[in-house]
């Protein structure tokens, strides 16, 4: 079957600032929000659930036989080659909370490589997109990673996952202290990497992350021109470390911090079916 993806990008922008209008009508009127805990500091409200059906029901409507991998309803759709991966509210501590650092994420994979990704800000009204092979857009500008070559000069996105031991964390930030590298965290790990993409930051670190956190930002940071790991080859079952960073960091970085991630190859597509996820 012939996938258009030039269609899929058009109707995703679309349904991507629909959702966000929805998100942000949620966001305004928070009091009335229904909240509940997944577990420990992992928040799910109303909010997240509705977005992501608006989202589902949109791309379904227009692709039906593609498939959906959504954080909050899991898989629906067709079991075909077409996979949109779907994060209705990443930063949902922070969206409860009435903090603005939040954001909707959608990406589509197709034959295992990432094909699409959009990450919108709704609260600053920025649409981040790009498209595997035709770069990296913000609002339709063109965007590129910066051009940080020192890591002492640097400052790093750092994300820290629900459920995750707090031991390799502290150690991930001595390590970075101890390269005289800054650091921010936002508590959204996809604006943090729209931050890498755009040149505001140098780079992204997380020991583990599952699909809808990851693969939209993955594509973003490569299209800017950004290195990042080999995330795919783990396929999307369960959560695995994402890095990016500016080219000229590679090296330093992972000699100060110790890790040992392959790198990304666009040679390299997997095939990755539906129903593996």
């Amino acid at each position: 079957m012939m996938i258009d993806i030039d269609q899929r990008l058009q109707h995703a922008t679309q349904v991507i600032r629909e959702a966000g209008r929805l998100a942000r009508g949620f966001f305004d009127n928070r009091s009335e929000l229904v909240v509940q805990l997944k577990g420990v500091q992992d928040f799910v409200s109303q909010a997240d659930a509705e977005t992501e059906d608006l989202i589902a029901s949109r791309l379904l409507a227009a692709f039906p036989h593609d498939g959906i991998l959504g954080e909050e309803r899991g898989r629906r759709g067709g079991d075909t080659d077409a996979l949109w991966v779907i994060d209705p509210i990443d930063g949902t501590a922070n969206y409860v909370r009435g903090l603005p650092y939040w954001c909707v994420a959608i990406a589509l994979m197709v034959n295992g490589r990432i094909e699409l990704g959009l990450i919108y800000d709704a609260v600053a009204d920025r649409l981040y997109t790009a498209r595997h092979g035709h770069g990296a857009f913000c609002n339709g500008k063109p965007i590129s990673v910066s051009d940080t070559t020192r890591i002492d000069h640097a400052c790093i996105g750092i994300g820290y996952g629900h459920g995750e031991a707090p031991g390799p964390h502290a150690k991930v930030i001595d390590r970075l202290l101890g390269a005289h590298c800054q650091y921010r965290r936002l508590g959204s790990g996809l604006l943090l990497m729209a931050l890498t993409a755009s040149g505001g930051l140098d780079g992204f670190y997380e020991l583990k992350m599952k699909a809808w956190d990851a693969l939209a930002g993955l594509i973003l940071v490569r299209e800017a021109g950004g290195l990042t790991n080999d995330y795919e080859a783990g396929g999307l079952q369960q959560a695995e470390p994402v890095l990016m960073l500016t080219p000229a960091l590679w090296t330093p970085f992972v000699q100060a911090m110790g890790v040992n991630l392959p790198l990304y190859s666009a040679a390299r597509p997997v095939k990755l079916r539906a129903g593996n996820a």
